[in-house]
């Protein structure tokens, strides 16, 4: 027996989800698994889906074969849908959607939150993250902090923060100083921990890898793009990476090296145009490519900002530009240790 299935009209969310991830690079397409909308870019859309533009158009319902039987119950439809997919209540609860800024062109998982007193949801979308565990426990919050330990510390239980390091290294997104310390809490560290976690829950939501079919993909697999299906086709794609550097903190860096070199801060003309320079630099993020060669997996990253790196370059052409204060400066930094020495320092 055939049962009619109506498509209810967008919310005002969804519609705002669609327009927010590119009108013109996606299309809001009825879900016929979770019956509900969802966005898909245009390459994934199938003959068989049924587009916001379909429903415009008059397809506003379509049958389905019964397997037989008595019609399941809604109880028993929720319970088969979430063995089928355990994201489908989360997904509906918060509304949970992979939206890109069109000024930015940042992608991020988003959803709203659960207003305690009304039980109703916000108005306002803020990032969400996923997290799954070794012991296949989805962890989902708006709380990126919460998220964070969660993660920190099923890797250090299940004995793999060690390869979490060792792959953020390959990748140049972490120093070998954080490298060699294993420092959870520095800046580096946490920037690559939070560009892999917002990867990761963006992927979870956008392929559907907690669906029955496929196993749920290890989180420290799927940063090597190692595990996983690669549902949604990315597995072997470069992936971009973006640090978060502040304009203070970048005029700081040049600042120190200003003095540290010639023995005084740059005029506001030299740090604008440092800084402009340091910015695109940031901007650009790190691009990392992956391939499999003679059975080992080989990383390969350019771009990104490097301290050292800058600092070196930024230091030689003050050296070159500004011979007389350089070598003054050397003097006095010279004098300064001799006095160190003399008066008993080490």
């Amino acid at each position: 027996m055939a049962q009619t299935i109506k498509i209810p009209k967008p919310t005002a969310e969804q519609e705002l989800a669609w327009s927010r991830a590119g009108v013109g690079s996606h299309k809001l397409v009825w879900d016929r698994n979770t019956r509900k909308w969802t966005i898909k870019t245009l390459d994934k859309i199938a003959n068989a889906d049924i587009t916001y533009d379909d429903w415009q158009g008059g397809t506003k319902s379509y049958e389905v074969q019964a397997t037989g039987g008595a019609a399941p119950t809604p109880d028993v439809q929720l319970k088969t849908r979430a063995t089928e997919d355990p994201l489908a209540d989360y997904v509906e609860k918060f509304g949970l959607q992979v939206v890109t800024d069109p000024q930015t062109g940042r992608t991020q998982l988003e959803g709203f939150t659960i207003d305690p007193k009304t039980g109703k949801r916000t108005t306002t979308p803020v990032p969400f993250y996923i997290y799954l565990d070794s012991k296949n426990q989805i962890q989902i919050s708006e709380n990126y902090d919460a998220i964070k330990s969660k993660a920190i510390a099923d890797l250090k239980s299940s004995g793999k923060l060690d390869s979490f390091f060792q792959d953020l290294y390959n990748k140049k997104l972490i120093s070998k100083e954080t490298y060699n310390a294993r420092n959870t809490a520095a800046s580096d560290f946490n920037a690559a921990l939070l560009g892999s976690i917002n990867e990761y829950s963006r992927s979870v939501i956008s392929s559907r890898e907690f669906d029955g079919q496929t196993q749920a993909p290890d989180f420290l697999g799927f940063t090597q793009g190692l595990g996983g299906r690669g549902g949604d086709g990315t597995a072997n794609l470069p992936t971009r990476e973006f640090q978060d550097i502040s304009k203070a903190e970048l005029n700081n860096f040049i600042d120190q090296i200003y003095l540290e070199t010639i023995g005084r801060k740059p005029t506001e003309e030299q740090r604008a145009a440092k800084l402009k320079e340091l910015n695109k630099i940031v901007k650009q993020g790190v691009l990392s490519t992956r391939k499999i060669v003679g059975g080992e997996v080989q990383y390969r990253t350019t771009g990104g900002f490097d301290e050292k790196e800058q600092a070196l370059k930024l230091q030689s052409k003050l050296k070159e530009e500004n011979p007389l204060e350089y070598e003054r400066r050397q003097a006095f930094g010279f004098m300064d240790e001799l006095n160190r020495i003399m008066s008993g320092g080490m």
